[in-house]
């Protein structure tokens, strides 16, 4: 009877990993009124630090490492400046591109699996890598793309404008 249960928990936490995979490239933009300003990166290479945090909890949850991919990092960068520029709060930018659109727009292409992962956050003192990191733990479904063991390239960008901070990351599987 438990093997039974445990099957059920398992395709029912499978099927809504999927539904949240597919909502990513179908969800409605949202946009509040336009930031301004010229976003920047935010100083200590915050793209890396993620990664360096993203590894950190895969191996704590039995996954290996994923490894930085050029191309995903362009893809999450274009979501994270597009985030802070235009105050899009959502996966859809503001051009209306999808995560799958931008993967293809950046060279990622032949990929098999794919999730995407954003934060944003106002206020000083806010550590980019450690608050996204904490946050998105704390979401399971955003959780359940960090910990998926099969996705083996990731890319982030962490972007800045003031006391306003985005941070992007996209993950792929070839």
């Amino acid at each position: 009877m438990g093997n039974r249960n445990a099957a059920a928990l398992l395709s029912t936490y499978a099927a809504a990993v999927a539904v949240f995979v597919s909502m990513l490239a179908a969800a409605p933009a949202q946009a509040d009124a336009p930031i301004g300003g010229t976003s920047k990166p935010v100083g200590g290479d915050q793209g890396a630090a993620v990664l360096s945090q993203i590894n950190a909890t895969r191996i704590a949850n039995g996954c290996g490492p994923v490894v930085a991919n050029p191309q995903l990092t362009a893809s999450a960068a274009r979501q994270a400046d597009d985030m802070l520029e235009n105050g899009v709060q959502g996966h859809t930018g503001s051009d209306g591109s999808s995560v799958v659109q931008r993967l293809k727009d950046a060279g990622y292409v032949s990929y098999t699996k794919f999730g995407e992962i954003i934060f944003w956050s106002t206020g000083p003192g806010a550590t980019p890598a450690a608050s996204a990191v904490a946050w998105w733990m704390n979401s399971p479904p955003h959780r359940a793309i960090i910990t998926d063991c099969e996705l083996t390239d990731a890319g982030f960008s962490a972007v800045s404008s003031g006391d306003k901070i985005t941070v992007a990351g996209d993950f792929g599987k070839k």
